[in-house]
C-alpha cells in the first residue's frame, strides 16, 4: 500500500451515517470515539467535532477524533478529546498517524488554534509530554474467581466488610439513578476542591450514552441512604470507570470497594475485555493506592500539547492548583455548582 492510496478526510460523526458501526472494526475503540460522546460534548458545551478519518479505496481504516473548543477565556484550540481520560488514534502504523497528525496541524493553522492537545496518544511517545498521569487497566474474564484472586488482600477484605455491614448495590440505567449519583458527585467534588460538572451535563450523559445501553450507574446503599456510586461507560470491547463518588460520612462502610467490584463483575459478565480505571494524578497517593488494589496493569498516561506559535510540543505550565482547591473547599455546594456551570465550557 502506498501513501497515495490513503485518504484523509474531516467528518462530523453526528452527520456521518453508521459512524459507530465503522468504529467497531477497531479493537481499541472506546466510548470516547463514539458519536454518542461527540453529541454529548456538542450539546453540553457547543464544541465542534472535527474527526479525522483515514480510508483506502473508500474503506474505513481508522480515525483520530478532535473537538474544536472556542472560548473567550481560554482561546481556540483542538482537543483529542475533551472530557475524555484518553482518546488515541485508531490506526496501526506510524505512517498512518503522521497523515492524520499533519491534517490536524493544517486545520489548526487555518482555524487559528493556539494549540492542540492529544490525550494518551501512543504514537507520540518520542515527544515531550505536557502532563503525565497514571492509568490502570483491568483485563476482564467471566471467571469471577480468577478476577477475585488478583485483588490485593486489603481490597478483598474491604469488599467483605461492606457486605457484612449490609451495604447493597443496585445497577440501573435510569435518569433517577444518574440524579442520585449527582448528589454524591457534588459532595466528592467539594471535598476535592473542584466544581462539579452541571446536572445538565449528567442528564445529557444519560440521554445520549447511558439510556442507549452504552453505560450504567451502580449505586451502593446502606439502609435507605445512597452512600457511594460509579458511572461506567462501554463501547466495543472496552469499558471505563468514568465517574466515582461517595459520601465521606459513611467511609467506614467501604462501600466504594463493593460498588466498584459489582461494576467490574457486570462488565465482565457482559463480555467486555478491558476495564479502564481512568487517569490518576501522580501526587494523589490515596487514589493510586485504591486503584493499585484491583489487580490491573499500571502505565503512564501522557498528554501532549502542540503549540502553533512555537511549532513544537511544549510542557504544561506549572500552577499552584492547591491554593485554589483550598478556597473552593470552603464554598457551599450551590455556589460550586454555579461555578461549574460557567467554567467547564472553557476547560474542555
Amino acid at each position: 500500500m502506498t501513501r497515495a492510496e490513503l485518504k484523509v478526510a474531516v467528518v462530523n460523526p453526528l452527520l456521518s451515517h453508521g459512524w459507530n458501526e465503522m468504529l467497531l472494526s477497531c479493537d481499541n475503540c472506546t466510548i470516547f470515539h463514539s458519536a454518542n460522546w461527540a453529541r454529548l460534548l456538542a450539546e453540553s458545551y457547543g464544541y465542534h467535532p472535527a474527526y479525522f478519518t483515514l480510508s483506502e479505496q473508500e474503506r474505513f481504516r481508522g480515525c483520530l477524533p478532535v473537538m474544536e473548543v472556542n472560548s473567550v477565556l481560554t482561546g481556540r484550540r483542538g482537543v483529542c478529546l475533551s472530557f475524555s481520560d484518553y482518546c488515541g488514534a485508531l490506526i496501526r502504523e506510524p505512517e498512518e498517524f503522521r497523515l492524520l497528525f499533519n491534517g490536524i496541524l493544517e486545520l489548526g493553522r487555518m482555524s487559528g488554534w493556539r494549540y492542540v492537545e492529544f490525550r494518551g496518544e501512543p504514537f507520540l511517545g518520542a515527544e515531550q509530554p505536557a502532563r503525565i498521569y497514571a492509568h490502570h487497566v483491568l483485563q476482564l474474564t467471566e471467571d469471577v474467581g480468577e478476577m477475585h484472586a488478583r485483588l490485593r488482600e486489603s481490597t478483598a477484605r474491604n469488599i467483605r466488610k461492606a457486605e457484612k455491614e449490609g451495604v447493597t448495590v443496585r445497577i440501573c440505567r435510569s435518569l433517577q439513578g444518574v440524579q442520585d449519583f449527582y448528589r454524591l458527585h457534588c459532595l466528592t467534588r467539594k471535598r476535592h476542591g473542584v466544581p462539579p460538572q452541571s446536572i445538565r451535563f449528567f442528564e445529557k450523559l444519560h440521554k445520549h450514552v447511558i439510556s442507549q445501553e452504552l453505560g450504567f450507574t451502580a449505586l451502593a446503599s446502606h439502609g435507605r441512604r445512597t452512600v457511594a456510586g460509579v458511572i461506567c461507560l462501554h463501547f466495543g470491547k472496552n469499558a471505563v470507570y468514568k465517574y466515582g463518588a461517595s459520601d465521606e460520612t459513611f467511609q467506614q462502610l467501604r462501600a466504594n470497594n463493593l460498588v466498584l467490584w459489582e461494576a467490574i463483575k457486570k462488565c465482565a459478565a457482559e463480555g467486555y475485555g478491558s476495564f479502564s480505571l481512568g487517569r490518576t494524578d501522580l501526587d494523589n497517593e490515596g487514589l493510586l493506592a485504591f486503584k493499585n488494589g484491583w489487580g490491573g496493569s499500571r502505565s503512564e498516561l501522557n498528554y501532549y500539547r502542540y503549540d502553533f506559535a512555537r511549532s513544537a510540543f511544549v510542557p504544561d505550565q506549572e500552577r499552584d492548583r492547591e491554593m485554589y482547591r483550598n478556597l473552593l473547599r470552603k464554598l457551599p455546594i450551590n455556589v460550586l455548582r454555579v461555578l461549574g456551570e460557567i467554567a467547564y465550557r472553557h476547560m474542555g
